[in-house]
């Protein structure tokens, strides 16, 4: 009888093990599966982890945090964006013209987010898939935002900067963010031969969804490290991630200015460069400071150097272009 209870006893232990195994094995497995919400406090935090010395709860949004669509699900982490790959393909839908006198879909100004984005996956994929795949500039441009206004700037950076062949695997999460007078989202990615990437999205008057390119790769005006080395007096254009400086550089700014420690995040070389804090047109600068806590904020400023090139001043911002990374233009960017 001690042997049969014993022998029990070691029965149920065993299936109690196996069924704990399980049960943690499936809370890891949900747990990966689910989206952290901090990601839509942040951009791209993954890439930014690697590119600045900062916590990842400090990382900001890149839009308002009461711009983010109230949502259930929660979005994995994202890996690295990278630059937009050409893999031709033989079913590749042909582009459409996108001259100055070509009519170009718009978004609704009566909504503030893609409505029921779920339903809209096919789309979104069909969408992404096809930018990915695109072999040159015109057929990028016809799953692109603003294709006219982007497309000399296409045209520039890549011809400094070699496209990359990735192959499209699926789509990933997708996630609505609220913005006045705009539908835009969240989506991710997901290729055979690379890290997933993650894109804005933005939903058109006809029913297709376009890329907005210009966050995509970071684009800005000038190399970094030439803008450092050069020291322009005219204004800039640069997607750049923005701290309060934990130690302020010897050269003060000039009275009542507000100074912040600058980094492109796809270079090392950190900067400062102060901005007016009085002047209105720098309150939007402010108001996303504030919502990122000063923290590895992403901005889209104009830069320049006061005095002569060489001087060893600190940089100014000049303008502020866009929320976040992404240029908005009154009811279109």
């Amino acid at each position: 009888m001690i042997n049969a209870i014993a022998t029990l006893l070691g029965c149920m232990a065993l299936v109690v093990m196996i069924a704990t195994v399980v049960r943690v094995v499936m809370v890891k497995l949900w747990e990966s599966a689910r989206v952290n919400p901090d990601y839509v406090q942040s951009v791209y935090d993954n890439d930014l982890s690697r590119r600045w010395s900062g916590k990842h709860k400090e990382q900001p949004s890149l839009l308002n945090n009461a711009s983010v669509a109230q949502t259930q699900s929660v979005i994995p982490r994202a890996a690295s964006v990278t630059a937009p790959a050409v893999a031709p393909v033989a079913d590749l839908p042909p582009p459409p013209k996108t001259s100055s006198s070509a009519p170009v879909p718009t978004a609704t100004p009566l909504q503030s987010v893609i409505q029921d984005i779920e339903s809209k996956r096919a789309k979104i994929e069909n969408s992404l898939r096809c930018f990915f795949e695109a072999a040159s500039v015109d057929q990028q441009l016809a799953f692109a935002r603003d294709p006219q206004r982007v497309r000399p700037l296409m045209e520039d950076y890549y011809s400094g900067h070699p496209r990359t062949p990735l192959e499209w695997k699926t789509l990933g999460w997708v996630l609505p963010v609220e913005e006045p007078r705009y539908r835009l989202g969240y989506a991710q990615a997901i290729f055979a031969n690379a890290e997933p990437v993650s894109l804005i999205i933005e939903e058109m008057t006809d029913g297709t969804f376009r890329v907005d390119w210009e966050s995509s790769v970071r684009y800005g005006e000038l190399d970094w490290e030439e803008f450092i080395k050069t020291q322009p007096s005219a204004p800039k254009l640069f997607r750049v991630i923005a701290s309060k400086p934990q130690n302020i550089p010897p050269d003060a700014p000039p009275m009542g200015s507000e100074m912040l420690e600058i980094k492109h995040p796809d270079d090392n070389d950190v900067i400062y460069a102060y901005f007016d804090r009085k002047d209105p047109k720098f309150q939007s600068l402010l108001q996303q400071l504030q919502t990122g806590n000063w923290k590895d904020v992403p901005l889209t400023l104009r830069l320049c150097y006061p005095g002569p090139a060489g001087s060893g001043k600190n940089a100014r911002i000049a303008e502020v272009e866009g929320k976040g990374w992404l240029i908005l233009h009154g009811t279109r960017s």
